[in-house]
């Protein structure tokens, strides 16, 4: 035999209420850090923590650039209970180098169009800030080595 329970309209009110409360403080929990796995938390694995809760469910992470083979973070459980598809993969970049190269050497693939801006190595930190604010004209930087001057030798 089941025990059912009848409630009023209020205690329903108050149980919904109840309930929703704890769900939120659930959600607004902090999570555990990665660091709990390697002691150490570095950005690539904070972008993908960042990535997965940005995401909404059953949304597609796709992840770009290169990770290291040591990379060992990731957030699997926070992924898989929001039912997430993770696509990722490695570029074929030997593929395309001999080819991009020819055209380089050919003159028909000019490089230096990309570069917007050339800077001393020893300004890159304000060469970076500059391109981080990302005003006009900073697409690219080339960072020059000091050349040594031949008073110095």
């Amino acid at each position: 035999m089941r025990f059912v329970r009848i409630m009023g309209r209020q205690a329903r009110r108050r149980r919904r209420k109840k309930q929703n409360s704890r769900r939120k403080s659930k959600r607004s929990r902090p999570r555990p850090a990665s660091t709990a796995i390697t002691g150490i938390r570095d950005a690539p694995s904070q972008v993908l923590d960042w990535a997965v809760e940005a995401l909404c469910k059953a949304g597609t992470l796709s992840i770009i650039g290169v990770y290291a083979e040591s990379s060992r973070v990731f957030p699997i459980g926070n992924a898989m209970g929001k039912n997430l598809t993770v696509k990722m993969g490695n570029c074929n970049h030997m593929r395309y180098i001999p080819m991009l190269a020819q055209l380089v050497k050919s003159g028909v693939v000019d490089p230096g169009k990309v570069l917007t801006q050339s800077e001393p190595l020893l300004d890159a930190v304000e060469a970076y800030k500059q391109f981080d604010l990302r005003k006009p004209g900073w697409i690219k930087v080339k960072l020059e080595p000091a050349v040594p001057s031949a008073k110095a030798a």
